[in-house]
């Protein structure tokens, strides 16, 4: 019997390291998409983040989950997080989970889960219990999803051993604290202008260009060793 099967089988083995999938169609895991959902999820929160003037009569009834002050933010936006973070976890994880079994790549979906739900649920305790009172200056502007989930990537590229996802994580979690302690708007030239009511949406873009260029990045990356 001819042994090629097995020279085949020893090629694949070489060529993809330990645990390669022996599947003739698999095709590489795409990190790229889980950066974009996050990136999208972060965007989408724009038009909650409108400074209210003050003395507006707006309700501020809703709960402030994450922090804030609700004049700096719409009150629904503590509400766009609960959804919007549950969402985009589930989308990563379902993403993942259809990525490994196509790909054969195991992608750590339980570290996934259990860094992001765990750390969502660790913000909104800690918020809601005032033990962040005395940090104020990290709470006001009611961000704290963007520095949650990027610590959460930055956990999940270590579990993956993912230089690019660990890069992308140390660099939104550096982006995150700036958005949350800092006025971003202050740190662009004073040539340009922007309407104060819009102030945050640049902290909110910092950290989502954050995971843009980190997808981009992992799209090219990918492209390259085809």
């Amino acid at each position: 019997m001819s042994d090629r099967p097995d020279r085949i089988s020893r090629e694949r083995g070489r060529l993809g390291g330990v645990g390669a999938d022996p599947r003739p169609h698999a095709v590489p895991a795409r990190l790229s998409v889980p950066l974009l959902i996050i990136a999208v999820t972060f965007i989408g929160a724009l038009p909650f983040y409108v400074r209210q003037p003050f003395g507006s009569g707006e309700s501020v009834s809703s709960p402030m989950w994450f922090g804030g002050s609700a004049y700096l933010a719409s009150p629904a936006a503590g509400l766009y997080w609960l959804i919007a973070l549950p969402v985009c976890i589930g989308a990563v994880a379902l993403y993942s989970t259809w990525s490994e079994r196509r790909s054969g790549t195991e992608l750590r979906v339980r570290v996934w889960l259990a860094a992001s739900v765990g750390l969502c649920v660790a913000t909104v305790v800690v918020v809601q219990g005032g033990l962040l009172f005395y940090m104020g200056n990290l709470t006001i502007r009611g961000l704290l999803p963007l520095l949650t989930m990027s610590v959460a990537v930055l956990v999940w590229g270590v579990a993956l051993r993912s230089r690019g996802v660990v890069a992308v994580g140390v660099a939104a979690v550096a982006a995150s604290l700036v958005s949350n302690l800092h006025n971003v708007e202050n740190l662009v030239p004073q040539t340009l202008t922007f309407d104060s009511r819009f102030s945050l949406w640049s902290n909110i873009l910092l950290t989502a260009l954050v995971f843009v260029v980190g997808a981009a990045a992992s799209v090219i990356g990918e492209r390259s060793k085809r």
